[in-house]
């Protein structure tokens, strides 16, 4: 079987903890995920080459993450995040003018080149108009399977434009329960009940999937072709050290299996496992054990 080939565009950024810098930003750990799921898994974003970008690559290369399309650009610093974890959850303050706000693709021939199975994205990156068009040539120009758009709102850098120029390419769309009535408000300015509100995103926009994570809950699954319809995926019952990463392991390791052909609810239910497995543990990106691999059906 040949490996996914997958895109992931956004921010790169360390999260500052008690004055400790800790690797993440959404979109590089899905991209990491992926990649040690097996997925050829490539990265686009902007680093600076100071002391932590040189460690963002150091990291990326380690993970087994593709960086011929990481830009690096020495006139701003590579992103931090000051990050206060209060019972559990994660809080955040977002610095601006930073590497990732200038994503730019150095070599479009060699992006459009590929066939991807997957180009991932977010709102967060979108806070420029710079990442913007960036974002907007691939989502025109790259050849993909599909197109996942992982909400992810973040303090204020969203808008109803952001949102709706994203879903006119989205095929799988991840939000959490919080979220929805955001978006409910913003594109139909009401809330709507969960089904309503899938029925009205499918009559706009492409998509086929929507994902409505509930946390501890676990996660709710609608698709477009019987839109009446909800498929709903446990959370196992484990002791929660830290949330932070929870959600794009879910996300990574969903699109892992399902893009590799497994039926929805097998992709979902090993999602979970993942993700029960990262809250299990501090860090978004902690080491896989062998007992999780056997549980994937990575090891025999």
């Amino acid at each position: 079987m040949d490996k996914l080939k997958t895109l992931c565009f956004g921010e790169i950024l360390f999260d500052r903890i008690d004055g400790d810098y800790h690797f993440g930003g959404a979109p590089v750990n899905v991209a990491i995920h992926l990649a040690r799921l097996g997925a050829r898994s490539s990265i686009l974003s902007a680093v600076s080459r100071d002391e932590l970008g040189l460690k963002a690559l150091s990291v990326l290369e380690k993970e087994g993450v593709v960086t011929n399309f990481l830009h690096t650009d020495s006139s701003k610093p590579t992103g931090t995040v000051d990050a206060v974890i209060r019972d559990g959850m994660p809080f955040y303050d977002i610095k601006e003018n930073v590497a990732w706000d200038s994503i730019q693709i150095a070599n479009k021939a060699a992006i459009e080149n590929h066939q991807w199975d997957l180009l991932y994205c977010g709102t967060l990156a979108q806070r420029t108009e710079e990442n913007r068009n960036t974002l907007k040539y691939l989502m025109e120009n790259l050849c993909y399977r599909q197109l996942f758009f992982d909400v992810n709102l973040r303090q204020h850098y969203f808008s109803r434009e952001i949102i709706e120029e994203t879903l006119a390419y989205t095929t799988i769309l991840k939000l959490s329960v919080q979220e929805q009535p955001v978006l409910s408000r913003l594109l139909f300015e009401k809330e709507l009940d969960d089904i309503s509100f899938f029925a009205e995103l499918i009559a706009l926009y492409p998509l086929e999937l929507m994902i409505l994570t509930r946390g501890a809950e676990g996660s709710d699954f609608y698709f477009q072709a019987i839109p009446d319809e909800v498929f709903s995926c446990k959370t196992g019952s484990v002791d929660v050290v830290d949330t932070v990463g929870a959600g794009d392991s879910f996300s990574g390791t969903f699109l892992y299996f399902f893009l590799n052909g497994d039926r929805l609810y097998k992709a979902a239910e090993k999602a979970s496992l993942m993700a029960d497995y990262i809250v299990s543990h501090s860090g978004a990106l902690p080491v896989l054990d062998s007992r999780i691999k056997r549980e994937l059906g990575l090891l025999a």
